[in-house]
C-alpha cells in the first residue's frame, strides 16, 4: 500500500482559512472603531450638557463638544425644564458594513444663580 502525498496540503488549509482570518479582523478592528467613537461623542454630550448646566450659551456648548469629538459630528441643544439637554451625532465608515450612525446624548440640571 503506497502512501499518497501530503506535499501542499499546509499551503491548501492556509488558503481557505486566510479569507476567514482576514474577515475575523476586520469585524474586530470595526467594533473596536464604533466602540471608541460612542465612547468619544458620549463624553461630548456629557461635556456640553455641563456648560449648559453652567449657564453658557449653546455655541459655547457645541464647541466644547466639538473640541472632545472633532469636526466631524453634529450636535444639538437646548434646555427646558431646568435641565440641558444635548445630542451629539456621529458616523463611522466600516469596511464591509459601510457608515453605521452613533448617537449620544446627556442631559445636566441646571445651577441656581443666587
Amino acid at each position: 500500500m503506497a502512501r499518497q502525498s501530503e506535499t501542499g496540503s499546509s499551503t491548501a488549509e492556509v488558503a481557505v482559512l486566510l479569507p476567514a482570518v482576514a474577515i475575523l479582523l476586520a469585524v474586530v478592528a470595526g467594533a473596536g472603531a464604533v466602540g471608541g467613537e460612542q465612547v468619544r461623542i458620549q463624553q461630548a454630550a456629557s461635556a456640553a450638557a455641563r456648560e449648559l448646566a453652567r449657564g453658557s450659551d449653546s455655541g459655547t456648548a457645541t464647541g466644547t463638544a466639538h473640541r472632545i469629538a472633532g469636526g466631524q459630528i453634529s450636535v444639538s441643544c437646548g434646555q427646558s425644564g431646568g435641565y440641558g439637554h444635548v445630542v451629539v451625532r456621529s458616523g463611522v465608515h466600516l469596511p464591509l458594513l459601510g457608515e453605521v450612525e452613533l448617537r449620544a446624548e446627556a442631559s445636566a440640571r441646571t445651577e441656581q444663580q443666587s
